[in-house]
């Protein structure tokens, strides 16, 4: 890995440290890819701890970058699908949230989760 990719590969490592002050969540291996063009921002394995996240989402800023690393981890933690009703879960990235929005909604799915187990 080069120090390009590091620097890139740390902005996401960031934001997951940023979820897992709030909430238990496990290691997450993160991947750096290019995209070739801008319809494609992050991708997740369901349920298998592993996002790749476009270097072209890293650029676009923080709070982009947020909003797309939140959604990632949802697909891989959890196994949750894209819902159009939920701002952070949509199919396509329409609005960007500010990050007390993507930790209140994040905590609404884990809490769903939790109920889900203990049901």
């Amino acid at each position: 890995m080069n120090s390009d990719v590091y620097k890139l590969r740390k902005e996401v490592i960031n934001l997951i440290y940023e979820v897992k002050e709030v909430y238990d969540i496990p290691r997450i291996d993160v991947r750096i890819g290019e995209s070739k063009c801008c319809s494609t921002l992050g991708i997740a394995r369901l349920n298998n701890n592993i996002i790749w996240i476009a270097e072209y989402t890293i650029n676009k800023g923080i709070d982009f970058l947020r909003n797309v690393v939140y959604h990632e981890l949802l697909h891989t933690i959890y196994g949750i699908d894209h819902d159009e009703n939920c701002p952070l879960m949509q199919s396509r990235l329409n609005n960007i949230l500010t990050k007390q929005q993507c930790l209140d909604i994040f905590g609404e799915y884990v809490n769903k989760q939790t109920e889900r187990k203990t049901a």
